[in-house]
């Protein structure tokens, strides 16, 4: 008879993993104190290292966005925000097949791999001169950045107590600390020395994390290829799911990228490739199913289980609601708001800490949750959803309380979107981490191109109406003749600084512009806010889902360090 795992508890792994879910706590406690982990000094140093090239996955897409606006003059390009979207492009295409090959073949020379790539990336685009040495730079760096998280939630996961991966997961996002004034440093280096010394700055940290990877983490083999010679290895290899895979989602994301933002809709160069990356995905589904003997996305890893498919949910609509906040707050915070680049910089701390702050928190709780999850995610996502919604009250004269709302809702985000792929891997099969790490994190990036689709389509299509019609109706009224409002409006859109320049316009006509420049700027915002609440509650109905997860939580180590 087949066993229920929601009530009978998982098939494989050793017997210490509890099928008592509601909990016989003198039981699992005495469990707990039979397989404590040695931290040796290599064990810790193979921590460290991985804590760094997760970190340093980050960090070189954070300088790289923080130095775009030095970076287009530099490559002699208008086109400098394609090294963002070659990078996610490259971290989405590669993480699941990258997550398949490293629990198949081992993490360790991968690992290596990647932060090598890493290292590599950041110097070319710390030297480049053209656009082209750019955008490979960027893909190199997408690679070795999804090698490299991936490898090092994975890897953290598997050296550590099942029990205590919310905690040590929780020190490896907390790992990014140093690197949250990102912008504080990226200004200093520009105005003292570079922009490129940011990036050179990212080659030295992933060059450390290598060099630390390559001395001290040595995970055992893997025991899915035991008494399998070389070409057997590479015959069990999905050749197939891996081309369906990442040509599907290069694709797609190709064609949501180009759509609305460089091309209409309806033009063919977006629809073909979303619609073909549609195609190839659900064929990469069936084939999944039905073809190969050993598939990128085993069943196993949600058989007899609702908790990684959930989770997976979760973590999709957080990347959602995630690149909401990312890619508009700071919008509203360059100009929305009139205020020195200090007060700017202050107000910008907030959201990035509170989702550091979240994510912490949430998957240190996790540990001592006693596999009450659902209850921490569900606050979560309220609070995610409700104060994003809340930002559309958002106006030219409330800053902070805007601010706080900001805060609040990336509190929220870094409560679900470190903490769900956390929970996936609490209930992931030891031979699968690596691919139910990978899957999260695809879903995560997917999430958020899908989500930054929506709602830049929603804002450009908004402002697009109300910035012309607010500044011609409010600069008109203050005085400046009908005949130079087209000029007025094309200048304040391109350079605000040369409005005062023109003829005819005088101070009071250019604030009376300005401000009701910011007013459309709000009003074309708050249809993202209020969609952020309408994705945001199918976040919370689904964290309601989650079932307790109290029998994965014990001590027993995937795997030991020689």
């Amino acid at each position: 008879m087949a066993h229920d795992l929601e009530k009978n508890g998982p098939l494989d792994g050793p017997a210490d993993r509890h099928e008592d879910i509601n909990g016989d706590d003198k039981k699992l406690e005495r469990t707990e104190t039979l397989t404590d982990v040695k931290w040796t000094f290599t064990r810790i140093i193979a921590f460290i290292s991985l804590c760094l090239v997760y970190v340093g996955a980050q960090v070189i897409l954070y300088m790289t966005g923080g130095t775009l606006s030095y970076i287009g003059p530099s490559i002699h390009s208008n086109f400098a925000n394609w090294l963002l979207t070659a990078n996610t492009l490259a971290v989405t295409a590669v993480v699941p097949f990258v997550g398949y090959i490293t629990d198949l073949l081992g993490r360790r020379y991968v690992a290596i791999f990647g932060s090598f790539l890493l290292v590599i990336a950041s110097i070319v685009q710390a030297t480049a001169k053209t656009l082209g040495s750019s955008v490979t730079a960027q893909a190199l760096g997408g690679i070795g950045a999804g090698i490299c998280e991936l490898t090092a939630l994975a890897g953290v996961a598997e050296i550590t107590p099942v029990r205590w991966r919310g905690v040590t997961i929780a020190i490896v996002t907390f790992s990014i600390l140093p690197f949250i004034p990102y912008i504080l440093y990226i200004g200093e280096l520009h105005a003292h020395s570079t922009w490129r010394w940011a990036l050179g700055i990212a080659a030295i940290w992933n060059g450390i994390g290598t060099i630390g990877i390559i001395l001290a983490y040595h995970p055992p083999p893997r025991h899915n290829t035991d008494g399998l010679s070389n070409m057997d290895i590479l015959k069990r290899i999905d050749y197939g799911g891996a081309f369906l895979s990442i040509t599907g989602v290069t694709l797609f994301l190709v064609g949501i990228q180009y759509g609305g933002y460089q091309v209409p809709w309806k033009s063919a160069k977006a629809l073909a490739p979303m619609i073909i990356g549609i195609l190839l995905i659900i064929a990469f589904a069936f084939y999944e199913a039905f073809v190969p003997k050993h598939p990128m996305v085993p069943a196993e890893i949600f058989t007899g289980q609702r908790v990684v498919l959930i989770a997976y949910i979760v973590v999709f609509i957080a990347g959602m609601e995630f690149y909401s906040v990312l890619g508009f707050f700071p919008l509203m915070l360059q100009d929305l708001w009139v205020a020195s680049p200090g007060l700017t910089g202050a107000r910008g701390f907030g959201y990035p800490m509170a989702i550091l702050t979240g994510a912490c928190v949430v998957s240190s709780l996790l540990s001592y949750s006693r596999g009450h999850v659902r209850e921490l995610f569900a606050v979560s996502a309220i609070l995610m959803t409700a104060f994003a919604g809340a930002l559309a009250s958002a106006t030219p004269f409330n800053p902070t309380r805007s601010t706080i709302f900001a805060t609040l809702s990336s509190l929220g985000i870094g409560g679900i979107i470190v903490p769900a792929l956390t929970v996936a891997l609490y209930a992931s099969p030891d031979n699968y981490i690596g691919t139910t790490a990978a899957l999260s994190l695809a879903v995560r990036f997917l999430g958020g191109s899908v989500g930054t689709t929506i709602y830049y389509n929603i804002f450009n299509n908004n402002y697009k109406k109300k910035f012309p019609a607010y500044v011609a109706q409010a600069v008109i009224k203050a005085g400046l003749p009908e005949s130079e409002v087209p000029t007025f409006i094309q200048t304040l859109a391109a350079n605000p600084a040369a409005v005062l320049k023109l003829p005819g316009v005088t101070m009071q006509i250019f604030q009376a512009g300005v401000l009701q420049a910011q007013w459309a700027l709000a009003d074309s915002l708050r249809g993202v806010w209020y969609a952020s609440i309408a994705i945001g509650s199918i976040g919370v109905i689904a964290s309601l889902f989650l079932p307790n997860i109290r029998r994965y939580m014990t001590n027993r180590v995937a795997v030991d360090l020689h």
